[in-house]
């Protein structure tokens, strides 16, 4: 179980099942923020980096986030040995046991490319990859901050185009992702005195299209999908891709489990993300 941040548009079977699972599950709403065809995905809003969930203040969840978020601080404000240095609001526990809070960050979306993907980055507990013209300042501190490897592209929708399987695996249709990747692994930071050797990164690179975007002439990989636990979801069937079997293999290699729901055609919902 975890909180998952899911469009309202995701199928009614993957919302079903989210629930079943005992998940905290905050549905994320159009906004008029951006424009309409990704108004309602998640990875427009937020992204983690490190401990930190960095949340743009103009989302609208269900339920509210951002009232419970005021409800925390005004409580914790009110008493002076609770005040936090950073504002921010405890959401829960990591995988290796570290905490993580949100913190509401401010004027960071425009409405149109680039000035939508401010927060629409992929972050491992390692790597930190984004057109890093493009990111949110704060999100680019925190990032900073958690002693992320940085790897910059020229794809401003990098979390959308970017299907994350594990700490190093990544499936895409980005052709200048998987290069900036590939020159990384091929010339890599050394790692500071005392510390293991950064484990290089997997790119399994796969046709273009073959996922529903409204709006647009097709969606991406990444906003159809997302990391839950041990299990890679994807919002649709993954057989609506023409490389399901390439995809479905290289999760497996990497110790995950595909769920799918193949009553839905396979449609990009700017991500599902989790956090443990």
């Amino acid at each position: 179980m975890g909180t998952v941040f899911i469009s309202e548009n995701a199928c009614a079977p993957l919302m079903k099942r989210l629930e079943q699972e005992g998940h905290r599950i905050y549905k994320v709403k159009a906004t008029d923020t951006v424009y309409p065809a990704i108004a309602a995905h998640p990875d427009i809003y937020l992204c983690r980096a490190g401990s930190f969930l960095s949340v743009d203040e103009t989302i609208s969840t269900e339920p509210s986030l951002r009232e419970e978020y005021e409800q925390v601080m005004e409580e914790r404000l009110g008493n002076a040995s609770e005040a936090p240095m950073v504002p921010a609001m405890p959401l829960g526990s990591g995988a290796d046991g570290s905490s993580v809070n949100i913190v509401f960050e401010m004027g960071n979306i425009g409405y149109k490319y680039p000035y939508d993907v401010a927060y629409n980055a992929v972050s491992t507990s390692h790597y930190f990859i984004h057109n890093l013209e493009y990111t949110a300042p704060p999100l680019l501190d925190r990032a900073r901050a958690a002693g992320l490897h940085f790897i910059n592209v020229r794809q401003g929708y990098t979390k959308c185009s970017c299907l994350v399987v594990g700490d190093n695996g990544i499936i895409t249709a980005d052709r200048g992702i998987a290069a900036a990747i590939e020159a990384w692994n091929e010339d890599p930071e050394e790692p500071a005195e005392g510390e293991a050797p950064i484990p290089p990164l997997e790119v399994l690179l796969i046709e273009e299209g073959n996922v529903i975007l409204e709006d647009f002439n097709h969606g991406f990989i990444g906003g159809a999908s997302g990391m839950i636990g041990t299990e890679i979801w994807f919002n649709g069937r993954l057989e609506d891709h023409p490389d399901a079997d390439k995809i479905r293999r290289f999760i497996a290699d990497r110790g995950y489990a595909v769920v799918d729901f193949p009553e839905e055609p396979l449609t990009d919902i700017g991500s599902i993300i989790w956090i443990p």
